[in-house]
Formats: structure tokens, C-alpha cells, sequence
């Protein structure tokens, strides 16, 4: 009740009249958690980009275009800088290939991840044509925090396939 509460205050004290007192100004996307998460999350692509990034291991933007939800060119590009700009992906260029550029999580996209998994076990106990194999979400619900370092002990997995072993003088 008291987060619901701040978040109404918030979006009151947030809205004001503007000088000529017809039009109210939006309020700002920060200030309530909700609002705040929804702002960066809320939108379709910018999660399933999160959730190839974390889950999936994709870097790279023909990986992320060739994701079976048929992203558009445009909408990729998009979504990508304002996951750049949000601090969620660090772009890099890639060490394997150097006119190819990657998308790494930052520890604030990787900070993510348990909420991100919690949402995909809501959505297999609701989604009737779920494609998840069973096994992903009792083993979410039997031990969260061991599925969580398993996941991120991958995204270090990738990152270092990527970017080579951190520290070995390269």
C-alpha cells in the first residue's frame, strides 16, 4: 500500500499546470518504481531484447533480427540505443570481427534477471501454448536463487567466449 501511495503522490506532485494554466505536463518516469521500470520495460522489444541479451546469449544485432518475433530493422536499432542510453547494454566493438559491433549487459541489465525469470514463470502457468519446457520453471520455483547464478554464470560464459579470458594481458 505505502509504494502504491508514493507512486500516486508522486504522479500528483509530479503533473503541473503550465503558465497558462491549460495543459498538464506528464509527470517524469522516475521518481515511482513502477513507473520508472515501466518506462524501460514496459515496451515489447526492449524485453525480448533483455531476454536474448540475459537467457539467450545473443550480442549481436543480426542475432537480435533473426529472433523468431520478426523485429523490424528500424525498431532494433531503436530499441538497442535506448537500452544503450538506459545503461542496460554496453556497445563494443566485437574482438572477432571488427566491423561488427556487440551488446553486452551491464550489471544494471543483469540486475534484471530475476525479475525478468519470475514474469516467465508467471507466464508458464498462464500461457496454455507455452513453449518453456516444464523443468524451466520448477527449477526457478525449487531453488530461484541457484537458477539465477546459473544464468549468470552463462551470461559470463558468453561475454568471455566473446571478449576472451578479462585480465590475460590481451
Amino acid at each position: 500500500m505505502g509504494i502504491y501511495f508514493a507512486c500516486i503522490l508522486q504522479g500528483y506532485l509530479s503533473a503541473r499546470i503550465s503558465s497558462d494554466m491549460s495543459k498538464v505536463q506528464t509527470p517524469k518516469w522516475q521518481g515511482c518504481p513502477t513507473r520508472y521500470a515501466a518506462g524501460i520495460l514496459g515496451d515489447k522489444w526492449c524485453f525480448l531484447i533483455l531476454r536474448d541479451v540475459l537467457l539467450h546469449g545473443k550480442r549481436t544485432y543480426s542475432e537480435f533480427l533473426n529472433g523468431p518475433e520478426g523485429i523490424s530493422t528500424n525498431i532494433l536499432a531503436n530499441r538497442l540505443s535506448r537500452l544503450e542510453e538506459a545503461a542496460l547494454l554496453e556497445r563494443q566493438i566485437d574482438p572477432r570481427k571488427a566491423s561488427r559491433v556487440c551488446y553486452f549487459p551491464t550489471r544494471k541489465a543483469r540486475d534484471v534477471l530475476p525479475a525478468l525469470i519470475a514474469i516467465m514463470v508467471w507466464s508458464t502457468k498462464y500461457d496454455d501454448k507455452t513453449e518453456a519446457p516444464p523443468s524451466f520453471a520448477a527449477s526457478f520455483e525449487a531453488d530461484p536463487k541457484a537458477t539465477i547464478a546459473w544464468y549468470e554464470a552463462e551470461i559470463d560464459r558468453v561475454d568471455r567466449d566473446i571478449k576472451g579470458p578479462i585480465g590475460d594481458g590481451q
